[in-house]
């Protein structure tokens, strides 16, 4: 039974210890930093615990102490100080009609942005996107942050070409001076076959509205809604054409790098 109390005692005295500890950074007067858990003992003594060693230090030898939250947040606070460059890359899907061959096509894009303002950037990107054919879309980004801070929902705007990767793949239907719709609204549909056209590519707009999330100063993660409109020529023999309007909700998650 004696046994049974001092084995209780010595374990609910190591939790309480372990309890009581808190990592952060220990600044010693002399210039030294250490990193790791540390605790204030009955004596008014500074036990440390860094790199498997123990240290006790007198209060005289300190200069300051900061737990881990507070050193993130001075970062988070001063994160203009690290980088005005950013990279995010992002990869959805473009929602559309159902009756369409393409009702969700994969969208892959990233960009290279230059933080003008604390809370305005401005960047230009590129990536793929899988309609009927394959495009790479070439842009210039604008995004505007509701807060300067670690979190904060923003508002962007991309706007560019598509340049199509690939000759077309399909035998499309209606010819000039019609158009054809791809959309989550309902448009003309087309009255007889021409047969294969060649991709022209075309112009693309979306404005959008999305949430990021700094984890670090050097790594984040979005995620984005918005409205992209792009307009793909095509063109055929004897001066045929054919214009396709897509409209289409963006969805996707974005990965940020400092």
């Amino acid at each position: 039974m004696k046994k049974l109390c001092l084995f209780t005692f010595a374990v609910l005295f190591t939790f309480s210890l372990f309890a009581q500890s808190e990592k952060g950074y220990v600044y010693l007067k002399n210039g030294t930093i250490l990193k790791g858990k540390y605790q204030y003992t009955d004596a008014g003594k500074l036990r440390v615990e860094s790199a498997g060693n123990i240290w006790v230090f007198d209060a005289v030898e300190i200069d300051s102490v900061a737990g881990r939250r507070a050193v993130r947040a001075a970062q988070m606070e001063n994160l203009p100080q690290y980088s005005r460059f950013f990279y995010r890359t992002e990869m959805g899907f473009l929602a559309g009609n159902s009756n369409n061959s393409q009702s969700a096509p994969f969208s892959l894009t990233g960009s290279v942005n230059y933080l003008v303002t604390p809370q305005f950037s401005a960047g230009v990107g590129f990536g793929a996107e899988f309609l009927k054919e394959s495009y790479l879309p070439a842009f210039v980004n604008a995004e505007y942050k509701v807060r300067n801070s670690w979190s904060s929902p923003y508002f962007f705007l991309k706007a560019g070409y598509q340049v199509p990767l690939e000759d077309s793949r399909e035998i499309y239907y209606d010819v000039q001076p019609y158009w054809s719709s791809s959309s989550i609204w309902p448009g003309p549909q087309p009255s007889h076959s021409y047969g294969e056209l060649d991709p022209k590519g075309g112009v693309l707009v979306n404005p959008g509205i999305g949430y990021s999330h700094l984890f670090s100063p050097g790594f984040g993660m979005s995620l984005a809604f918005g409205y992209q409109f792009h307009r793909l020529h095509y063109k055929g023999e004897n001066d045929y054409r054919l214009d396709i309007d897509y409209n289409r909700l963006t969805v996707k998650l974005g990965f940020i790098f400092n």
